[in-house]
């Protein structure tokens, strides 16, 4: 009965353009000739098309994500995990390709623009969520120092300025990877004051009325509480 009431609605209903807790757009019933059908196209994205507006998807995702977690004791769900609240996504090691692509960007931009001039370049690493989570709760987590050490010897011609003694974990987002504007005004007034610019400090605080769901709250599939948003606004705005 589960299996045929379950066929009849998944044909029944209108498809869903959009998944406000993912935040993608989801797929749509693919085009059906001949051609379709004979590369096997068709099927393919016939498939991709029924995961993606099954019934109550989102209902049984947030399930299995509560049993995968509450009855199995799994400690991450598909990569993503939660620990005092504070939702973050594994990431456990540095991804050398990316980062040696990254340091030949950076070297060709300053050595086609920037070389023998009096310009002062200076760069930071920016810690994601992991680095005051992952290791401290029993997770696998990136040895930051790795790759501080590669960034310095690739980016020699930089000049870097430390903002992990000024960062922690109440400065980002619970749903979110980024940081909450109103917890980093330090952060932007050191980065200031190692480039030779001042940063006011005349601002003030409001919060939106509209409850944000970050990135990582669709990823996780379980049932927690919305962050909120504070921007900060210049007192003489």
């Amino acid at each position: 009965v589960l299996f045929f009431s379950l066929s009849i609605v998944c044909w029944l209903k209108p498809a869903d353009a959009f998944s406000v807790t993912e935040r993608r757009p989801l797929d749509q019933f693919p085009t059906l000739n001949v051609n379709t059908l004979l590369n096997g196209s068709f099927m393919s994205k016939f498939e991709e098309y029924t995961l993606d507006q099954f019934p109550l998807r989102d209902d049984f995702r947030s399930l299995k994500a509560m049993v995968s977690k509450y009855v199995l004791g799994q400690k991450d769900n598909n990569n993503i995990y939660i620990v005092d609240g504070q939702i973050s996504e594994l990431d456990v090691a540095v991804n050398e390709k990316a980062l040696s692509k990254a340091i030949s960007k950076f070297t060709t931009i300053y050595d086609t623009y920037m070389k023998d001039t009096n310009v002062h370049v200076y760069y930071s690493m920016i810690p994601d969520k992991n680095y005051f989570l992952a290791e401290q709760h029993g997770y696998p987590a990136l040895d930051y120092d790795v790759l501080r050490e590669k960034l310095h010897i690739g980016l020699d011609y930089m000049q870097y300025i430390d903002i992990f003694p000024l960062l922690s974990i109440g400065d980002y987002y619970y749903t979110d990877t980024h940081w909450k504007q109103e917890c980093i005004l330090d952060v932007a007034q050191a980065l200031g004051t190692a480039m030779g610019v001042t940063i006011s400090k005349e601002y003030k605080s409001v919060t939106l009325d509209t409850p944000f769901y970050g990135v990582y709250y669709g990823q996780l599939a379980l049932p927690i509480e919305p962050d909120s948003i504070t921007y900060l606004e210049h007192e003489n705005f």
